[in-house]
């Protein structure tokens, strides 16, 4: 969903590269059973113990908009503990963490990545290596282990780069409806997904910074594909949806058809949107009022 503040393209670049989860090669997978797999206890103690102090300084009052904490907060956690972990690695007093720096200055992987967590949740985590390591993994079922750490390949956690993937994902994890954009056209090529939440309420999603940069990079062919041949092409945005658009934001109140909407994206491309920092902001600045 849009954020409350500023949504700007470079936060979206900066996010989305950081967010990636990048393939591991031999390189990765040997330094991670030098440095880290012989430490994996430790590790996982010092992960858990940076979470536990996240927990006690974390004030979740200044998010008057989520749920009892930790319910949801994953974005959060994982955050924070990114920023205790990095104060801690500067000088390492645990073995867990020395190891940690070691592997790191050989040319290990450690970074935070988001992502499909076995085709039910999104969630944010941390690739170290070869390795999945979650310190958020109470987030949704608040009754499993605050940390879990994994073998990459065994923990099923996939970038998302699909938008039928995505909107199956925002149904189950959000408990919500999606709908193609079929209302706000010009908005459409940036953000296709319309989102009814449990409660009833209207979002257009930017549908995070990875995969929105990804829609851009390639030229609007995600939102494309998943408007004109996705699952969701065909569902009908309730009426009473529609006529909110249409009076506060000049939405169309019938349904643009698949060939008005190649015209939409056609021009999109023929004048470069993409590359246009100007005019992307300003759907940005649209989107989010909705």
């Amino acid at each position: 969903m849009i954020s409350s503040g500023k949504l700007s393209l470079e936060f979206i670049k900066r996010q989305a590269e950081e967010e990636q989860i990048l393939p591991t090669n031999f390189k990765q997978v040997k330094l991670t059973k030098k440095y880290l797999l012989p430490r994996l206890k430790e590790l996982y103690d010092d992960m858990l113990r940076l979470r536990l102090q996240f927990d006690q300084e974390f004030d979740p009052t200044n998010h008057p908009s989520k749920g009892i904490y930790p319910k949801g907060y994953c974005y959060e956690i994982t955050k924070g503990v990114k920023d205790l972990l990095e104060h801690e690695l500067r000088s390492p007093k645990t073995l867990g963490l020395a190891a940690l720096r070691d592997f790191c200055l050989q040319g290990g992987i450690a970074k935070r990545v988001w992502g499909n967590l076995r085709h039910e949740y999104f969630q944010n985590a941390f690739q170290f290596g070869d390795l999945y390591v979650d310190v958020s993994n109470d987030t949704v079922t608040i009754t499993k282990p605050k940390v879990e750490i994994l073998p990459l390949g065994k923990a099923r956690f996939h970038s998302i780069s699909d938008y039928d993937i995505y909107g199956s994902l925002a149904e189950k994890y959000w408990n919500g409806q999606v709908y193609p954009n079929r209302h706000l056209p010009e908005l459409a090529v940036m953000f296709p997904i319309l989102f009814v939440s449990a409660e009833g309420n209207l979002q257009i999603h930017a549908n995070y910074q990875t995969i929105l940069y990804r829609n851009m990079q390639l030229d609007f062919a995600l939102a494309e594909k998943f408007l004109n041949k996705g699952r969701f092409r065909d569902r009908i945005l309730p009426e009473h949806h529609v006529k909110r658009l249409s009076s506060e934001f000049g939405g169309l109140e019938i349904p643009v058809s698949n060939d008005d909407l190649k015209k939409y994206f056609s021009d999109a491309r023929r004048t470069e949107l993409r590359l246009d920092a100007v005019r992307c902001q300003l759907l940005l600045d649209q989107a989010r009022t909705i």
